[in-house]
């Protein structure tokens, strides 16, 4: 009873909040939202409409945009931040009770930033807009051309927002050889906005990074890959750099340019070069604090970066013949990388052996570096090796590795889980064993098979319950393959397996034999569920299959033929059950235990057909069967005994042994 009084208040206070969120939003003078409100019945927009961080998902947002001075801009574009994280409905996005096993699923992004909304100023510099109702809003940011932006954080709906927008500076920076002077063009600069800290006395402009911060908080540094994602093409025009900075490119000249900025942040350049070597830029010589630079409304800062030529590391790798391997990757990173820049800790110098399989990576630090080779036909090398150090030969192992397409099969958003078999072959094309490889189906269905013996193989795909029909080819030492593989939607083949009775025999297990061309090849092993196969995605063919179970006689099915789009069903196929057969101590004609005259030797045949086996045996042991007639024969020295037996199928016969004249 007290609990339905609790939740008869809290029902009650609920609708209080909501009459009073209605009350005050809905008085608004300011035109519709730009996008169209979640509907109230929507599962997304019911309750208190909050994530689980407590910030609320969807509403309106609304505000001026003006300049320092005051003014209204209009035309001014305004976006509406969104933290892709925090909502327990998308943590739970995609994720189904029973996953396709064939499919890789999308794990929803979280920890990341998206627009969740947009809009421009109208000439008064207002703006409303209303937020995705999927979207937790925690930023809403305004830029306007010839200003540098503006972000304010938002925890909740609000439409009295003011944004304020400075006249934009700008950076016009010159790479140049420390050496020549020269300048050094396609430098890749990298440009990072970071929060202001303490401004530092003796430099203009200049901040130090390792002192408490003595100003506002800059939100625009705490949209991270936001920056470089979105608002780089967006405001900047420079392409997304798949990491927070704004990246540029020297022209020929060396030179570069950078606006819109503000003083709102601080800026750290980051330059590399492929023949340079990285250089903390924004610390002086001797000075163990780092400086950066902060760029005032309405001005242009021009600086001039000095780059030094590195060392380098040259080699070349071959197999064990001594034959070069080409298009090997090859990565060099300074063992000693903690001891420099932060940027550099985590970043590898690289280049690709040519069709001599040499390489040269440049721009290397002194001291010890490492260095790993990498292809798809070896295992992964590691070295360590000085800078500076020429003719550096490294040998690999030979493998090979396939690189395959799909053909025939719709392309997915999803990346699925493709099964690649496998069949060596040998002269007149004989069966000589089968692997089974799993890899992963790209969205443009591909997919890459690494460390694949060299040899000649018959080689097939099944992606889900489609499969490709077989392809032959040879898989060269230090090759990668390229293969394309056209599917089908394969047929489905429907079994049951029992015994005299009719009762299902579980587990039982078949292999799938194809009978193309009078030859037989394995296509792969299955094991029974409740006693029934439902083996999908074959290709079409004539196949048989061979059964075996614990305690049953092997059997192959009839052969059966396999169309596309078509279900074959063998129905019943019935496996005996072994006979045993034991062999007990020879006897005399008395009835009592011969006296053996040598070693004991007994064989055995099912008809007079076939040749004799020998039953070795260090104990006198059971011999198991096949339902039938059975012969065998006994000898110690010159004494001798055969005899018949009919074998039937759960029994156990005794065979007796008797020596005839041993008295």
């Amino acid at each position: 009873m007290r609990r339905l009084q609790k939740l008869a208040i809290s029902l009650a206070a609920l609708a209080v909040l909501v009459a009073l969120g209605v009350l005050f939003f809905g008085e608004a003078p300011l035109p519709e939202p730009v996008f169209p409100l979640a509907d109230i019945e929507d599962e997304a927009a019911t309750g208190d409409d909050r994530g689980a961080d407590g910030r609320h998902e969807g509403g309106v947002y609304g505000g001026i945009v003006r300049t320092a001075e005051g003014n209204p801009l209009h035309g001014a574009r305004v976006l509406l931040v969104a933290y892709a994280g925090g909502s327990p409905r998308m943590l739970t996005q995609g994720a189904g009770a029973d996953p396709d096993p064939d499919v890789i699923a999308d794990v929803p992004i979280v920890g990341r930033y998206k627009i969740g909304g947009e809009a421009i100023t109208d000439s008064e510099g207002r703006f409303r807009i209303a937020a995705d109702a999927q979207s937790l809003i925690t930023r809403v940011l305004a830029y306007h051309k010839g200003y540098f932006l503006s972000v304010v954080e938002v925890t909740k709906p609000r439409e009295d927002l003011v944004l304020t927008l400075k006249l934009a500076g700008r950076v016009v920076g010159q790479v140049v050889d420390d050496a020549t002077g020269a300048p050094v063009p396609r430098a890749v600069v990298d440009v990072y906005l970071q929060q202001k800290v303490s401004k530092i006395p003796e430099g203009t402009g200049t901040y130090g990074a390792f002192k408490r911060k003595q100003h506002e908080m800059s939100w625009l540094v705490t949209l991270g890959r936001f920056i470089g994602e979105t608002l780089g093409p967006r405001i900047w025009n420079v392409l997304d750099s798949k990491s927070d900075s704004l990246r540029l490119y020297t022209d020929d000249n060396g030179m570069f340019e950078l606006g819109p900025l503000g003083n709102s942040v601080q800026i750290e350049f980051v330059i590399t070069h492929p023949s340079y070597k990285w250089i903390d830029f924004d610390t002086n010589e001797g000075k163990q604090t780092p400086a950066r630079l902060v760029v005032e409304p309405g001005t242009t800062v021009e600086r001039e970066f000095r780059m030094r030529k590195g060392l380098h590391v040259s080699g070349q790798v071959v197999d064990d013949e001594g034959n070069p391997v080409p298009d090997v990757f090859v990565k060099v990173q300074s063992i000693s990388a903690y001891y420099r820049h932060w940027w550099y800790r985590h970043k590898w110098r690289h280049a690709r052996t040519d069709a001599q399989g040499r390489f040269r990576v440049e721009g290397l630090a002194i001291g010890s570096q490492q260095v790993i080779f990498q292809h798809p036909s070896f295992k992964e090398i590691t070295e360590s090796v000085e800078a500076g150090t020429d003719e550096f030969l490294v040998v690999v192992e030979r493998f090979g590795a396939l690189h395959g397409t799909l053909e025939g099969i719709s392309r997915s958003r999803h990346r699925r889980r493709i099964r690649v078999f496998f069949e060596a072959v040998g002269d007149g094309l004989k069966v000589q064993r089968m692997t089974q490889r799993h890899a992963p189906l790209e969205v443009d269905n591909s997919f890459l098979i690494e460390r694949v013996t060299p040899g000649t193989y018959r080689v097939w795909v099944k992606a889900g319950k489609e499969s490709s029909q077989p392809v032959q080819m040879e898989i060269k030492a230090l090759v990668v393959e390229n293969q394309s593989f056209e599917i089908g939607s394969g047929g489905t083949l429907l079994a049951r397996v029992v015994d005299d009775r009719g009762s299902l025999i579980d587990p039982a297990s078949a292999r799938l034999v194809s009978l193309s061309e009078d030859k037989e090849r394995a296509m792969g092993s299955f094991v029974t569920r409740e006693g029934e196969f439902e083996i999908e995605g074959i290709s079409p063919g004539r196949y048989l299959l061979r059964l075996s179970a614990a305690g049953r006689v092997p059997k192959d099915s009839e052969p059966f033929e396999v169309g596309p789009d078509r279900v074959a069903n063998l129905g019943a196929v019935t496996l005996e059950r072994y006979g045993y057969v034991q062999f007990a101590a020879p006897l005399n004609e008395r009835g009592r235990p011969a006296k053996l005259t040598g070693d004991l030797i007994i064989e055995y045949r099912r008809t007079s057909k076939d040749p004799w086996k020998r039953f070795y045996s260090t104990k006198f042991g059971q011999l198991h069967l096949a339902p039938g007639p059975f012969q065998y024969r006994a000898r110690s020295g010159e004494m001798s005994d055969e005899g018949t037996l009919e074998v039937v199928g759960g029994e156990t016969k005794n065979a007796p042994i008797q020596f005839p004249g041993d008295g």
